[in-house]
């Protein structure tokens, strides 16, 4: 199952854009949460504005990655995500789920 339909099974409101399964930002302590609890293997991610019109643009100096081994605590993540300025609006994780 893709990342997109995990998140909608998970009722995790995201807007998919283009190639990427943005998560607004307010909801990214919530996702985060669910992908741990889920013992899904979480490798990073990545920041981006989501502009009214539709359009979006990465903000890679807000972005992270890791190894299945190195993977801070939830509260560390959510920590990281809350030191982005407010342009970053939206974040794509980068998950596996195979259960």
């Amino acid at each position: 199952m893709n990342r997109r339909a995990k998140l909608a099974q998970w009722d995790i409101p995201f807007i998919a854009a283009g190639g990427v399964t943005l998560v607004a930002r307010d909801r990214c302590a919530a996702c985060i949460g669910r992908l741990l609890r889920e013992g899904c293997d979480l490798f990073g991610y990545e920041g981006f504005t989501l502009f009214a019109d539709g359009k979006y643009q990465p903000n890679l100096e807000w972005s992270a990655s890791w190894s299945a081994s190195a993977v801070p605590s939830a509260a560390e993540i959510v920590a990281q995500l809350e030191e982005a300025p407010p342009e970053v609006t939206h974040y794509e994780f980068v998950f596996r789920h195979d259960l």
